[in-house]
């Protein structure tokens, strides 16, 4: 089996569902931080990927702002509080919905139908730093600990992009992200897409 590109139509309608969700989080956790939401790395640069009829996924960042109980420097708090939350909305709204993940970097909701995974959503919490690099929330199993871990090349990546388009390398960039997926797909080493879209990126940078 291999990756190959989604259709654009589907991802919007799940686009939308997933902003939903989002902004009912949102509202929730209102009385503990502000926050920007971020569709990321494949879905942002219509770059999504389907390997042969299984589900596709979406990566998205929180990206916090305001910390209104002073809460960064106790990350499993934030991230007990982000997955309590996304429980809450998500069993309300969905019927085959069973229960928000707390994976390593991300907090990922997934939805089954005949006891298959037929959409799934991740979302990571993160942090911009003074060094313009972004960390994002942790759970570190070696430990037992919750930290802000820096997501390696990850400084101004919005520009790189940016200049990467303007530059006319688009076509080239695409092509180049489909076959790292599908390599590190060959190799089952479990690379988040966002981390190939970084890998991508730094290669024409």
């Amino acid at each position: 089996m291999a990756y190959r590109f989604a259709k654009q139509s589907e991802v919007k309608e799940l686009e939308r569902w997933c902003m939903e969700i989002l902004h009912a989080v949102q509202d929730e956790v209102r009385d503990y931080f502000t926050f920007d939401i971020r569709l990321i790395g494949s879905g942002d640069k219509r770059l999504v990927t389907q390997n042969a009829d299984e589900s596709f996924d979406l990566d998205y960042n929180i990206i916090l702002q305001k910390d209104k109980k002073g809460l960064l420097d106790r990350p499993k708090q934030i991230k007990e509080i982000f997955v309590s939350r996304f429980n809450k909305i998500l069993k309300e709204e969905v019927k085959n919905y069973s229960y928000a993940s707390d994976s390593t970097s991300v907090i990922t909701a997934s939805i089954i139908q005949n006891n298959r995974i037929q959409f799934s959503f991740d979302v990571a919490i993160i942090v911009e730093g003074d060094d313009g690099y972004f960390y994002r929330l942790t759970n570190d199993k070696n430990t037992g600990r919750y930290i802000w871990n820096q997501v390696k090349q990850s400084a101004n990546y919005f520009e790189k992009f940016k200049a990467i388009k303007e530059q006319g390398y688009w076509l080239d960039f695409k092509s180049r992200y489909l076959e790292l997926k599908n390599m590190h797909l060959s190799r089952q080493d479990g690379v988040k897409s966002f981390s190939i879209f970084l890998e991508t990126l730094n290669e024409f940078y």
